[in-house]
């Protein structure tokens, strides 16, 4: 939607809301009897959760209330009515995410499929003065996009007749490692590697907490002494009968012991209040992830968002300008002035993906710091989602390219997921507001304004301080305050009087 002057109407700001949940991940040390135990439940578990995952496939958008108490009561007599629960609920789990990835795969297709269309309409080298779309640079480029739209229209109406059949395409295990099957000397990788691999991804152990139940979950049990008791299904029970007791429950010989929110999560078992459990293995290792949400933590639903965010912004706020190798961050006081001098975070996303997640942490924390110090009540960040196609993102040629790698190396989805929950923890707010024209009219009313002789502002710390006011409300747009003598603070009428 656009306004008279041509410009995107950009929504409203709004506040980024969190749940509180929180999940904490230890190793567990097995014993052989521990991992003999734990590869029969597994496996066992990963050949009933496969043919429940067919089954859902099948049944696609047809399924029903009664299909699902069908196929749970048909795992509970094989293993439990809280094994059979999780089972099912995961398969459906899968099915909508897979359906979701889905329908995002065909817009972003069809996006891409409108982009070229109009480049196409356009001659080769010239500019449409109307909607300032440009053709092609030159005949062989338009020629192999021309190949390229016929290879996306094909794919397109391939998912649409997928979309409207129900099918969905699900991969247990991972669709790179499938595919690393048919590489395995490029991965470095030999076939007994490679399957011992797959039974690690595909296996999945995971219970539902329940509260009110004995350490908010039965049948994957743990004290607050860090004793792991599992509930085996009757088949397993009956193998391992040496080494359960008469309800059919084996008591690991590890012990699991979390170094990080070791109390909230004895809180939560001692008050017996729900905590999922989730036992998985990576790279011949055994972790345990204890899911769980604090009620303390829980906030409100329907809450009334207007004027929480008028409390927050009556602190300040700090507008956060992300780039691809730092944050320019500038703190703006309750009437949106910049105060001090901006500051730049260094972060470099190259490398591993457990070095990238380290920088995020690094970056969200010096925010959070920065945050405490100046007294403000909110973070202010864009929606950066990057919902748009290789063609929308420069068009061809290198300036294109090296767009799309710049756009693909950013974790904008990571970033704000953990800026949120450190946030949530710290007792602070995240604000998220429209990305669009942040830069051009930073540059436009702030850069000059707000550079001195001994520093001058960038661009990203300008479109900071855009970012910063869109939270708060005022028209970003207009140029900031002017001092004529001892009338009001700019040319607009002052609502709170001179």
């Amino acid at each position: 939607m656009r306004s008279a002057s041509g410009l995107r109407v950009l929504s409203p700001p709004r506040l980024a809301r969190h749940a509180g949940a929180m999940a904490l991940k230890t190793r567990l040390r097995l014993s052989e009897r521990d991992a003999e135990v734990l590869a029969g439940l597994g496996e066992f578990l990963d050949r009933l959760a496969g043919a429940d995952l067919a089954e859902r496939v099948r049944l696609g958008t047809g399924h029903t209330l009664e299909d699902f108490a069908r196929r749970k009561r048909e795992l509970s007599a094989i293993t439990s009515a809280r094994w059979a629960g999780t089972i099912v609920r995961g398969s459906n789990d899968q099915w909508v995410l897979a359906r979701r990835a889905q329908a995002d795969d065909l817009k972003q297709l069809t996006r891409a499929i409108e982009v070229i269309r109009g480049r196409l309409a356009v001659p080769v080298a010239a500019c449409d003065i109307k909607t300032r779309v440009a053709g092609y640079p030159t005949q062989a480029v338009r020629a192999a996009k021309q190949r390229r739209l016929a290879h996306l229209t094909a794919r397109a109406a391939r998912l649409r007749e997928q979309r409207r059949a129900g099918r969905v395409k699900i991969v247990r295990g991972g669709k790179r490692l499938l595919k690393t099957r048919l590489r395995l000397e490029p991965a470095g990788l030999d076939e007994a590697s490679w399957r011992e691999r797959w039974r690690q991804a595909r296996t999945r152990i995971e219970a539902d907490g329940e509260s009110g139940k004995r350490h908010g979950n039965q049948t994957i049990s743990i004290s607050p002494d860090g004793v792991v008791t599992i509930k085996l299904p009757g088949e397993l029970a009956a193998q391992h009968a040496d080494v359960v007791d008469r309800y059919g429950r084996y008591t690991l010989d590890a012990r699991a012991a979390f170094a990080h929110r070791d109390a909230e999560w004895q809180a939560q078992v001692k008050a017996h209040r729900a905590v999922g459990y989730t036992v998985t293995f990576e790279c011949g290792r055994c972790y345990l992830t204890a899911a769980f949400t604090p009620p303390s933590n829980v906030l409100p639903e329907g809450a009334d968002d207007e004027a929480f965010l008028a409390a927050v912004r009556a602190r300040g706020v700090i507008g956060i300008d992300h780039n691809a190798d730092h944050l320019a961050v500038w703190r703006l006081d309750v009437h949106g002035n910049p105060v001090g001098r901006p500051t730049r975070i260094e972060v470099d996303y190259a490398g591993s993906t457990s070095r990238r997640d380290a920088q995020i942490r690094h970056a969200c924390s010096a925010l959070l710091r920065q945050a405490r110090q100046s007294g403000a009540g909110a973070l202010v960040i864009e929606d950066l989602g990057f919902a748009i196609g290789r063609e929308e993102c420069g068009g061809c040629g290198r300036r294109g390219r090296v767009f799309r790698a710049t756009v693909a190396a950013m974790p904008t989805a990571k970033f704000a997921a953990r800026l949120l929950a450190m946030a949530h923890r710290a007792g602070l707010s995240v604000i998220v507001v429209d990305p669009a024209y942040s830069s051009r009219w930073g540059a436009q009313h702030w850069k000059k304004t707000t550079s001195t002789a001994t520093h001058q502002t960038s661009g990203h710390d300008a479109a900071a301080i855009v970012i910063g006011r869109r939270g708060q409300g005022p028209c970003t747009r207009c140029t900031p305050p002017k001092r004529e003598g001892n009338g009001p603070a700019c040319r607009r009428p002052s609502a709170a009087g001179h």
